[in-house]
């Protein structure tokens, strides 16, 4: 069920990041995001906040509400997974968090 929301939220696209590309300098964005911790049973979405998304050389780092999260490219399969939409891109860390980052606020779609 939680898949299928985050699916939906983000929409079909092509998964291609145009905020941030694959170079040698970091590229940093505000975003919005919202977080899913495993164990919460809403079928609702959490409200969306602003967060600052970075990215280098595909390393990303999220900041949101005072917390730092990392997803290093080399991780990407083994310790979390990574889908990319042309709205955003999701973090997903089994039986722990799913993180959505949204490059514009999903309530003014």
């Amino acid at each position: 069920m939680r898949g299928a929301l985050i699916a939906l939220s983000l929409g079909a696209g092509l998964g291609l990041l145009s905020a941030c590309s694959n170079t040698a300098e970091a590229e940093s964005k505000t975003a919005w995001c919202a977080l899913f911790r495993e164990g919460d049973n809403s079928a609702e979405l959490p409200e969306p906040v602003p967060c600052q998304f970075s990215q280098k050389q595909g390393d990303v780092t999220v900041s949101i509400d005072g917390q730092r999260y990392d997803f290093a490219a080399s991780e990407q399969g083994k310790t979390y997974q990574r889908d990319n939409h042309s709205l955003g891109i999701g973090f997903s860390r089994q039986d722990d968090f799913t993180l959505v980052v949204f490059w514009d606020d999903p309530r003014q779609q």
